[in-house]
């Protein structure tokens, strides 16, 4: 195949090549001696081909010199020439053999070790010519390893390359694989705090949330997806009664006073976040009980309201306060807030339902689907015993309206929705259990009518419908067929169409055309210091949306009065584990569920499993991570030889230099490149370098292993051993190295030291055999380098 033209520059220094890149407003390829690149070209591995190859091979930076602490390399030094270097090989020997491992003589005379260390990832499917695995490296959501060909990979454990399907299918960004590793290793408190680094609420949304991120899980198509939800409900009811064990501290006061409007999903959030940052935070609710939706919105088969409670005390012992039954507007005035906080937070919900815009709604027997589930949480007395209930709507509000008219002991419980079930925006589940409880549902009508009779409903007059064009929502549009009617007897209608915001009391925040509080991306409005997240600012949503804006909001608010929130990030050099088994069929953990006639209003539908199970459940989670390795001969050697690379930005021990990058085997920023290695020289030390592939001279390592033994007399003072080809990053067998510092090297020690150097390995289906093959050379390696 033709390749695209490119601009080729050869630069006289590393500085200059820094300077070129920096310049250059495009896609910049670097080069330091090899054919990747071109082989990358042929066989359509790489989505976007260079603008300009930048070539390193004209710089200054090779040779090898000597000083008092150290012997230096530098960046485009060939690895023929450090293969044969007398310097190298008297004192570094792992360094010299690794070198002299490394593919054919042609290739060690054009080949860096600048180039050998900053190589691109290995993998079978990564480097499969004409591009035919989409892969994680390349856009793909999935390792393909796992389910297919993984004789070539990772056996310590895969990276994390770009975000997974799951988690960034969660609006919140929940860390799903992270604490489900957690769970897998037993450590559900590890977990637990994981979580709450994220949201405050996982009993809640453990309960009520959609988990779309079910959906994009990549055992959906291996056999059946990881049961995310059911995990996160265990997880919540383990936080609620454990909250001294894994609650985090609050930070040291800021002096700031913040104000938070509304104790829903979202005021729940923010106060929590905020609070944990050191402010002073009060939460004023218009309401008899915390909670807002989660109370009011959502019944109590799904949300029990006791839990709610528990979740409301835990950010109320943080040292959040708060008032309830306070109405902003008349109570109190936002003005007023403005005046006694530094801040002020509105989550004031969506508490209005929307009109069902049709003939007689103004008569008495309609009612809007969040007043009715209002007044059954409130446990106000409804007449709908052996009453025929009309429910309009497709959501889930509708879905409970319909449930909770049927358990309150409805005679009859009609759904009227304009689509069909397919269309319909509720949870499955939700349409299949009301299904159960004897809900009859209407497809294509809407109310065109509500017909009285003595001053309240009695029949309802329905349009009926076909399915158009596809609109906006990505939904066939209902169209009326013209002429044709059918009325339902009903004693009640009850519209859950939609709901909108009262934003009665914070008009000077300023409004959208569609009522809401008018708040920007970084959630201020148009007022200073006054910020607003959750559905009366983003419309109605689910509880997840809504801590999902109100945790973005609280960092916003933080930014705005100059508070630090610590912020931890993981090490890119962490391996991510896996149940070995993982790949094994299995099936998915369902919750037992009460049978349809035994469900009432009140009591939760469903029970959790416990500890135990949810373990079992997260080892089906492949923890998706990409299991390509690290091909450095070099890599593993420098590590163990302790040393160091400058860079035209930094210097870098080597052990914290390899990191798991998309097409990079390094920490590099785009603009940094490397100058020189470090070779620390030390005392009475020996190493060695040991490698294993399937052809002498051609191909990369299956295994290699690198150590140096630092000696006082026999015994070893310090040792250091690392493992290449085995782990997307070269990994240090530190239980090896602690096993025999202090000790004599002996044969049994070395053979017990190879084994613990291993035990964390995570064979998949077809490559165990690396891993009794890293023992063996971890043994010799170790023997190798005894007095």
């Amino acid at each position: 195949m033709a390749l695209p033209r490119f601009k080729f520059v050869n630069v006289a220094s590393i500085d200059e090549a820094v300077d070129v890149i920096r310049e250059h407003d495009g896609n910049v390829q670097v080069i330091g001696g090899g054919t990747d690149l071109l082989h990358g070209f042929k066989d359509d591995i790489y989505k976007e081909y260079p603008e300009l190859v930048v070539n390193l091979r004209t710089s200054e930076q090779a040779y090898i010199e000597e000083d008092a602490d150290c012997i230096k390399v530098g960046a485009v030094t060939t690895v023929h020439d450090i293969e044969t270097n007398p310097l190298i090989n008297a004192k570094f020997a792992a360094l010299s053999e690794a070198a002299y491992t490394v593919a054919s003589p042609q290739i060690r005379n054009a080949s860096t070790i600048a180039g050998n260390i900053c190589q691109e990832p290995r993998c079978w499917y990564f480097r499969n010519a004409d591009n035919l695995f989409e892969c994680m490296r390349k856009g793909g959501d999935a390792c393909p390893a796992f389910t297919g060909r993984s004789d070539l990979h990772s056996i310590c454990g895969a990276a994390k390359v770009k975000t997974t399907p799951c988690q960034e299918e969660c609006p919140n960004g929940t860390p799903i694989p992270a604490y489900f590793d957690l769970i897998r290793q037993g450590d559900i408190s590890g977990a637990a705090k994981l979580f709450l680094t994220v949201s405050p609420l996982a009993a809640m949304t453990g309960r009520v949330c959609p988990h779309t991120c079910q959906g994009k899980c990549n055992r959906y198509d291996h056999d059946h997806e990881v049961s995310i939800r059911d995990i996160e409900r265990e997880v919540g009811d383990y936080i609620l009664e454990n909250a001294s064990e894994v609650m985090p501290q609050v930070r040291s006061s800021t002096g700031k006073k913040i104000a938070v409007v509304g104790a829903g999903p979202a005021g729940l959030t923010a106060a929590y976040f905020l609070r944990l940052a050191g402010n002073d935070v009060v939460v004023f609710d218009e309401n008899d009980q915390a909670g807002g939706m989660l109370v009011y919105g959502i019944p109590a088969y799904r949300l029990p309201k006791d839990l709610v409670a528990k979740n409301v005390k835990l950010i109320e012992d943080l040292g959040v306060k708060f008032y309830q039954n306070v109405k902003i507007g008349s109570d109190l005035t936002l003005a007023e807030l403005e005046k006694e906080y530094d801040a002020v937070f509105l989550g004031i919900g969506a508490w209005t339902s929307v009109s069902l815009g049709c003939k007689g709604e103004d008569t008495a027997g309609v009612i809007g689907g969040i007043d009715f589930l209002y007044k059954i949480a409130n446990k106000e007395a409804l007449d709908v015993a052996d009453k025929v209930v009309g429910v309009v709507g497709g959501g889930n509000t509708a879905m409970d309206a319909c449930r909770s008219a049927m358990r309150l002991g409805a005679g009859k419980v009609y759904n009227f929705y304009r689509r069909t079930q397919s269309e319909m925006p509720a949870d499955e589940i939700e349409i299949i259990e009301a299904a159960e409880e004897g809900i009859e549902f209407r497809y294509l009508v809407t109310p065109e009518e509500i017909i009285a009779k003595d001053g309240k409903a009695a029949q309802i007059k329905l349009q009926k419908m076909e399915l158009g064009e596809v609109d906006s929502s990505g939904r066939r549009r209902p169209v009326p067929i013209e002429g044709e009617f059918e009325i339902v007897d009903v004693d009640l209608v009850i519209a859950a169409i939609g709901q909108g915001v009262d934003t009665a009391g914070f008009e000077a925040a300023g409004t959208t055309k569609k009522n809401w509080i008018a708040a920007g991306d970084d959630y201020a409005t148009k007022r200073n210091g006054v910020f607003a997240a959750g559905d009366g600012a983003q419309g109605p949503e689910t509880v997840v949306k809504a801590i999902a804006h109100a945790r973005k909001a609280a960092a916003a608010i933080n930014e705005y009065l100059g508070v630090q929130a610590e912020i931890e990030e993981q090490p890119c050099t962490d391996l991510l584990s896996f149940d070995k088994n993982c790949i094994a069929p299995s099936e998915k953990m369902e919750l037992p569920v009460v049978p349809a006639s035994q469900r009432t209003l009140y009591d939760e539908d469903v029970s959790g499993l416990g500890l135990e199970a949810i373990q079992a459940e997260a080892s089906r989670c492949f923890n998706c991570g990409c299991v390509a390795v690290c091909p450095s001969d070099l890599a593993p050697a420098l590590v163990a030889l302790d040393a160091v690379i400058k860079t035209t930005k930094r210097t870098i021990q080597a052990k914290d230099f390899f990191c798991a990058g998309v097409h990079t085997s390094t920490v590099l920023d785009e603009d940094e490149l490397v100058k020189e290695i470090l070779l620390p020289k030390k005392g009475d030390v020996r190493s060695k370098y040991l490698k294993f592939r399937h052809r002498q001279a051609i191909d990369f390592p299956l295994v290699g292993v690198a150590a140096e033994l630092e000696f006082d007399g026999d015994t070893v003072a310090d040792a250091r051993i690392a493992l290449g080809a085995v782990a997307p990053v070269p990994v240090r067998a530190e239980a090896a190295e602690s096993l025999i510092r202090g000790k004599k090297i002996t044969e049994e020690l070395a053979e017990e030291a190879a084994e613990r150097a291993l035990e964390g390995a995570l064979p998949l289906k077809e490559n165990g055999y690396k891993v009794q093959l890293a023992k063996t050379y971890v043994k010799r390696a170790i023997l190798a380098c005894s007095k």
